[in-house]
């Protein structure tokens, strides 16, 4: 299951158990519809600062066959918005911001245990400098 919430500037993205693909289907549609038609099936937003994402995985099992492939073209085709990602999980989900970093290029991104979660949500608060 993926629970999408827009606070600001700021994109929750909530993953818990098992992800499948339409869990990513319903996500990107409740993504453009949270963001109020700001953006298109790429998420290219307009005359709108760049976005922060926090993908909360604290609560993820894993992704069904497929997902994991769904959930890197759907970040591939949104790169250039995202200019923080923060990744708040336990330890085996470390590795994966490694994934990320090479999607995003440009974004900055950090990954936080869950005790870190205040820290995290502060450090996106915060402008590129």
């Amino acid at each position: 299951m993926i629970l999408v919430e827009v606070k600001g500037e700021t994109i929750v993205i909530t993953m818990t158990g098992n992800v499948s693909d339409a869990d990513w289907d319903a996500a990107v549609l409740a993504l453009e519809e949270k963001l109020g038609g700001q953006a298109s099936v790429h998420f290219t937003l307009t005359k709108s600062p760049k976005l922060h994402v926090l993908m909360d995985w604290e609560k993820l099992e894993g992704w069904e066959r497929g997902a994991r492939s769904t959930c890197t073209w759907f970040c591939m085709g949104n790169q250039d918005m995202i200019e923080r990602l923060a990744v708040i999980g336990d330890e085996r989900w470390r590795h994966e911001t490694d994934r990320l970093v090479d999607i995003y290029k440009k974004a900055q991104i950090n990954f936080y245990l869950p005790a870190q979660r205040e820290h995290a949500e502060r450090w996106l608060k915060q402008t590129k400098e």
